[in-house]
């Protein structure tokens, strides 16, 4: 009996002989033994890849790519990702280096990237997803040593029949320190995962994002962190919008090993659903296996204030005008958040946008 994605085994075995490594052959194997994840999955169960699974994988110009042993917890979708992505980014960053030019990861079909940091170097990497791709994947293997930085600054801005999925995998030395802004708007289905092992003692991350489901779309963004070292911190501040039928998932896990003491950790998630339709579901979770820790995490819902949407118009502004600048006032706050002017400035111009509001570009600048 043919297996379910015996279809992606023929794609495999029509590539150019040159990309038919023995590393992609054995991902190839790894793919076709696990599948895709399925709803049955715990991690996945708002998130039903069934399409995904009749589509063919996109170009043939398949170039170098990094290439090693897939991490032992690797899923059948990492495995799809390693068997037929096409190019990616291949970083090491010197010791003490400062960046004057940002990473790019940009272009279509399914990517691969590896970026190692060295002690004390700084960089920037800039994401930007293909908004049209009907299936696209783009996972990174990032490594910072010690004391060093990354700012990671993504988009995701997708026509209504694109299918994006990006994972970015972290592991942080001593004192170093990840940044990670995140923008999803629109698309049949966006998925982001984003896996960080702070190592060591001192290492930081922080996270702050806005996603906005809209149409019959959904957005699905799931982060783990593993505080395994004394003196880490995390932040996460993450807003979610959904209206007409679209769906959002948020899931953020805290897991504060044995030793892990002195662990300095904040999540917070606030939705605004704004139609009847709309589903958002967040599941913010946190274990503490340390007892000398700082800890806090809360999830909340709501709907537009009838009071504010009352005032706004009391003062003379048509209800559609007034629901969008309060929309977009609580889209605001994570994206003023980013640290980079450029880029948030980029940010708030497209929210604003996809928000049909028409304010003046000069009151969402900063």
């Amino acid at each position: 009996m043919n297996s379910p994605l015996q279809h992606y085994a023929d794609a495999f075995e029509r590539l150019p002989e040159a990309a038919r490594t023995t590393h992609r052959r054995e991902a190839l194997q790894r793919l076709l033994a696990l599948g895709l994840p399925t709803p049955d999955l715990e991690d996945w169960k708002y998130t039903d890849l069934a399409a995904l699974r009749e589509l063919t994988p996109g170009p043939s110009d398949y170039r170098t790519i990094p290439e090693g042993a897939p991490p032992a917890d690797a899923d059948g979708l990492d495995a799809f990702n390693a068997t037929f992505a096409v190019d990616g980014l291949d970083v090491e960053i010197a010791a003490k280096a400062d960046l004057a030019e940002p990473l790019l990861a940009t272009g279509t079909g399914h990517r691969r990237h590896r970026i190692r940091v060295g002690r004390h170097a700084r960089a920037l990497l800039r994401i930007e997803l293909d908004p049209d791709a009907e299936f696209q994947t783009a996972f990174f293997d990032v490594d910072l040593a010690e004391g060093a930085s990354l700012q990671v600054l993504r988009t995701q801005d997708a026509t209504p029949d694109a299918q994006l999925i990006t994972r970015i995998r972290a592991r942080l030395g001593r004192d170093a320190k990840l940044d990670v802004s995140t923008v999803d708007l629109g698309g049949k289905l966006g998925r982001h995962d984003l896996n960080v092992d702070l190592a060591e003692p001192g290492a930081e991350v922080r996270l702050r994002g806005l996603f906005v489901a809209s149409g019959s779309g959904l957005i699905d963004n799931h982060t783990r962190f593993d505080h395994r070292a004394p003196h880490g911190t995390s932040r996460e501040l993450v807003r979610g919008l959904a209206h007409d039928s679209g769906r959002g998932v948020f899931n953020g896990r805290i897991v504060v090993h044995p030793g892990a003491q002195k662990t300095d950790s904040e999540q917070r998630i606030a939705n605004l659903i704004l139609s009847p339709k709309a589903e958002i579901n967040a599941k913010p979770e946190l274990e503490i296996y340390a007892d000398d820790v700082k800890c806090a995490h809360g999830a909340t819902f709501g709907q537009l204030d009838l009071t504010a949407l009352f005032y706004l118009r009391s003062r003379g502004l048509p209800e559609a005008e007034a629901r969008a600048l309060l929309t977009l006032a609580f889209a605001m706050e994570p994206l003023r958040q980013i640290p980079n002017a450029a880029f948030r400035n980029e940010a708030l111009k497209r929210v604003a946008t996809h928000l049909r509001s028409d304010l003046d570009e000069a009151a969402l600048v900063s």
